[in-house]
């Protein structure tokens, strides 16, 4: 399955609007991301879990489903978010991985930081 960046992003924003120590299930998120099937926002959610970014309680039943508590953000998760969480600076983050063609966690996570870090140059005049 192909990891969707805009699902990944969305469901952090979801997460950081969440009370402190109130998890969210899955089927929580599926009713508040409807421009994502389930499977895609499941499968964002394992991979932001690999990835450091959430902390997550993950269970398989025996009929092989899989049932995803989010309980929180990570620190990491937190960084990655404040670097994208700008509609104008993620478009802008999207128009440079599709023109370099990398679109892993790890490349939207460097770009990330190559256009906060450009952005903050320019304000500064530097």
């Amino acid at each position: 399955m192909k990891l969707n960046p805009d699902c990944m992003r969305d469901i952090l924003i979801s997460m950081e609007n969440i009370p402190y120590q109130q998890q969210i299930v899955s089927d929580d998120l599926h009713k508040l991301l409807t421009g994502y099937s389930h499977d895609e926002i499941d499968y964002a959610i394992l991979k932001m879990y690999e990835a450091g970014f959430v902390n997550a309680a993950i269970q398989k039943n025996v009929l092989g489903d899989t049932n995803i508590t989010l309980i929180d953000i990570t620190y990491h998760g937190h960084q990655f978010l404040a670097d994208v969480q700008s509609d104008n600076i993620w478009n802008h983050i999207k128009t440079v991985s599709n023109k370099i063609g990398a679109t892993s966690v790890n490349a939207f996570m460097q770009i990330s930081t190559g256009v906060v870090s450009a952005l903050i140059k320019n304000q500064l005049g530097i």
